[in-house]
């Protein structure tokens, strides 16, 4: 049988080499993990093995998409990489950021901080490209995005803030930016103390409407969860939701209702 060999020449340090059953990459470790997206083959998928610098990983590979986790792997910031990735010849992962074993680019996070007013401002070093920066909030047990600020958005260079709605207790704040090669980028995380009253939802029984006692950022889920619906305000109208219980995510809550 006559081997294919396939060699994808790539910008500066990283390569991906991909043979027949075989993908191999090449690169350093700059604190970013690879993504896999991975096909189904009859009544498994496609990649069979996982090699980093010849050690099998304990990544789970029984799914459509993974990652591969260097951080499990006691690697420093620098380290030559090579990931081998074996698969079924009858079909191709696809990695999702070859160019994450890339050196970085040198914009960088100066500075980040929730001034007393409760604006979230930051600032970076080196020429900003033309993109958006991502705030998330940890709420609901989870990352929720809540905004996105251009990179051109800015008064001062390389200056920006954002104006949030604080929820009732404390508040985490993170800012995500991609750098050169696509890799997202976090800062810390940002704390801030709402002295904000406590929302109350009105009633966990309702026909028609969900009333809280002040306007509220909210979700509501089924009880697979499964998305159904979000929004802010004070009242949200849930009269086509079939009679039943749902979750429902509103200030710093996560509650079950009932529609009857």
């Amino acid at each position: 049988m006559i081997r294919k060999t396939l060699i994808l020449f790539l910008l500066i340090a990283a390569s991906v080499t991909a043979f027949a059953g075989e993908i191999v990459i090449k690169g350093n470790y700059y604190g970013f993990n690879l993504y896999v997206n991975n096909p189904s083959v009859g009544k498994g998928f496609c990649v069979t093995k996982v090699l980093v610098n010849d050690i099998p990983t304990k990544d789970e590979l029984q799914s459509n998409s993974f990652e591969i986790d260097f951080s499990l792997l006691n690697l420093k910031i620098g380290d030559p990489v090579t990931v081998v990735i074996t698969h079924n010849d009858a079909c191709t992962p696809m990695v999702v950021n070859p160019k994450a074993l890339q050196k970085s680019d040198v914009v960088s996070l100066a500075y980040a901080k929730i001034d007393k007013s409760g604006k979230l401002i930051w600032g970076m070093t080196g020429e900003m490209p033309e993109d958006v920066f991502i705030i998330e909030q940890f709420r609901w047990n989870k990352w929720v995005k809540c905004a996105e600020i251009s990179t051109s958005d800015t008064t001062r260079k390389n200056s920006y803030s954002y104006e949030f709605a604080p929820h009732f207790g404390l508040n985490q704040f993170r800012i995500i930016r991609n750098d050169a090669n696509g890799n997202p980028v976090y800062s810390k995380v940002l704390k801030y103390a709402s002295k904000t009253a406590e929302i109350t939802l009105e009633s966990a029984k309702v026909s028609d409407k969900l009333v809280f006692s002040a306007e509220t950022q909210w979700e509501i889920f089924d009880l697979k969860g499964n998305f159904i619906s979000e929004g802010t305000g004070k009242e949200v109208d849930v009269s086509d939701l079939e009679k039943g219980k749902y979750w429902l995510n509103f200030d710093d809550k996560s509650v079950n209702f009932v529609r009857k």
